[in-house]
């Protein structure tokens, strides 16, 4: 998967302006909110610029930044970000099975419909603090164990977009103390 087409699919889903008028300072202190810094130390940052990709920094880990829009940060592994390239171009779910990180949380996301961009009464609205995800294969597999509910608890790991062919696995977590 390219970085660089999630990126695209992205912004154009959100058609988002504001998040290119951050300084790549303020975007890069964004983008450390994704994920632990042993992770992010070595991770390829990228940021959209138009239609553009551009690499604020190459890493070595297989692990890709970005804010994703409206204002989530996340890093995904190789698998993670080939998967996410699928769900953004209604592609055939890759077999591999990827991580994703965003411990700075979501601002909300339908749980039925995957290409829902806002909030209406009937699509199950739902917005889950600190977490990280499985997708892919692995997913599906594990998901029959998991809550799939449309309106699951998001405190607890569960099932998003169940019975999708992009269902994945959302796994709740909190600092240790």
């Amino acid at each position: 998967m390219r970085a660089t087409t999630l990126a695209s699919c992205l912004i154009l889903i959100s058609g988002s302006a504001a998040a290119q008028q951050q300084s790549n300072d303020d975007y890069m202190a964004r983008v450390k909110k994704a994920a632990p810094p042993q992770v992010l130390q070595d991770a390829t940052i990228v940021r959209m610029n138009g239609h553009d990709m551009q690499v604020l920094k190459k890493g070595s880990n297989g692990f890709t930044c970005m804010v994703a829009p409206p204002n989530d940060p996340m890093c995904g592994d190789k698998n993670a970000m080939e998967w996410a390239d699928a769900w953004q171009s209604h592609g055939q779910v890759p077999a591999s099975t990827g991580f994703m990180y965003m411990l700075a949380g979501d601002t909300g996301a339908s749980n039925t419909d995957p290409y829902a961009t806002g909030k209406t009464a009937d699509n199950h609205w739902i917005q889950t603090g600190s977490h990280v995800m499985i997708v892919g294969a692995g997913a599906k597999s594990m998901a029959p164990t998991y809550p799939r509910d449309a309106d699951p608890d998001p405190t607890k790991p569960y099932v998003m977009w169940p019975g999708t062919p992009y269902e994945h696995l959302m796994l709740p977590v909190t600092a240790a103390e």
